[in-house]
C-alpha cells in the first residue's frame, strides 16, 4: 500500500510538471543552448572541444540542478495554499507518505529533465563530431544521485521556510556548496584554537554537493571512470543526507496545522 500511494503520488508531481510546462522550456532551452555550442565543432577546432564538452555538462548540470529545486520547494507549500492537501489526507494516506512521494515526483521531474537536456546534448556534439568518454555513463548516474540530494534539501527547506526563501537558501547551499567549503577552510586556519572543532564539526556534517559532479573529468579527454567503490561511497553519502533532510521535513510538517 505504501508503495502504490508513493507511486501515485510521484506520477501527480510529474504530470502536474508537464502541466505547467516545465519540462517542455527546459528542453527548447537546453537544446538551444547545446546547439549553440555544438556548432564550435562544425569548425574542426579541437582544441575547443574541451571547452564546449566542459560548456555542455555545466549546462546540464546547472538546468536540471533548477528543474530539481523549483519543483521541490515548491510541492508542499503548494498543496497547502491550494487546499489540495486535504482530500489527499482525508486518504489512508500519512504525512509521512505524502512527504516521500512528493519527494520521489520531484526527483523524477529533474531526471527527466537531466536525460532529455543529456539526449539532445549527445546529439547536437556528436553532429559536430565532439565526442565524450565512456565516463560519461558515470557522470550521469552521479548526477542523478546529486540531483535526489538536491531535492531532498529543497523538500526539508520548504518546511521550515516560505517557497521563496526555501528556493533561495537551496540555490545558495546548492551552486556555493564548493564555496562555502573553501571558506571554512579558510576561516579554520586562522580560528583560535577553541573554535577549531566547532569548524570541523561543521565541515564534516555539511553537505558537498560538489562530490556529485563529475563533469571536470568528463570534459577532459582519456580519463578513465572513476572506481566501483567511489560510485558507492557517493550512493551512501546520498541516500545518508536525503534520509536525514526528509526526516527533518516530516518532524515539521507532522505538526504543522493545515
Amino acid at each position: 500500500m505504501k508503495l502504490y500511494a508513493w507511486g501515485a503520488l510521484a506520477q501527480g508531481v510529474v504530470l502536474e510538471s508537464v502541466r505547467r510546462k516545465d519540462l517542455w522550456v527546459v528542453a527548447i532551452l537546453g537544446f538551444l543552448i547545446m546547439m549553440a555550442a555544438g556548432t564550435l565543432g562544425f569548425f574542426g577546432m579541437q582544441g575547443l572541444q574541451i571547452f564546449v564538452k566542459d560548456l555542455s555538462v555545466s549546462v546540464l548540470g546547472m538546468f536540471s540542478t533548477i528543474v530539481a529545486i523549483l519543483t521541490a520547494a515548491r510541492m508542499l507549500p503548494d498543496e497547502i495554499k491550494q487546499r489540495t492537501l486535504y482530500p489527499l489526507l482525508a486518504r489512508p494516506i500519512s504525512r509521512f507518505d505524502l512527504i516521500i512521494g512528493k519527494t520521489i515526483g520531484s526527483v523524477l521531474v529533474s531526471w527527466i529533465a537531466f536525460l532529455v537536456l543529456a539526449a539532445l546534448t549527445g546529439i547536437a556534439l556528436l553532429t559536430f563530431h565532439v565526442k565524450f568518454e565512456p565516463i560519461m555513463l558515470q557522470y550521469l548516474l552521479c548526477k542523478m544521485m546529486g540531483l535526489a540530494l538536491t531535492c531532498s534539501l529543497a523538500v526539508a527547506l520548504s518546511a521550515y521556510m516560505t517557497p521563496a526563501a526555501g528556493a533561495t537558501m537551496s540555490f545558495i547551499l546548492v551552486f556555493g556548496s564548493s564555496m562555502i567549503t573553501r571558506a571554512t577552510m579558510m576561516a579554520y586556519i586562522g580560528a583560535a584554537p577553541e573554535l577549531k572543532p566547532v569548524i570541523r564539526i561543521f565541515t564534516a556534517i555539511f553537505p558537498e554537493f560538489t562530490l556529485f559532479d563529475l563533469g571536470g573529468r568528463v570534459a577532459n579527454l582519456n580519463w578513465a571512470p572513476v572506481p566501483v567503490w567511489v560510485v558507492l561511497f557517493l550512493f551512501g553519502y546520498m541516500f545518508f543526507y536525503s534520509s536525514s533532510f526528509l526526516g527533518l521535513a516530516w518532524l515539521k510538517f507532522r505538526r504543522q496545522a493545515v
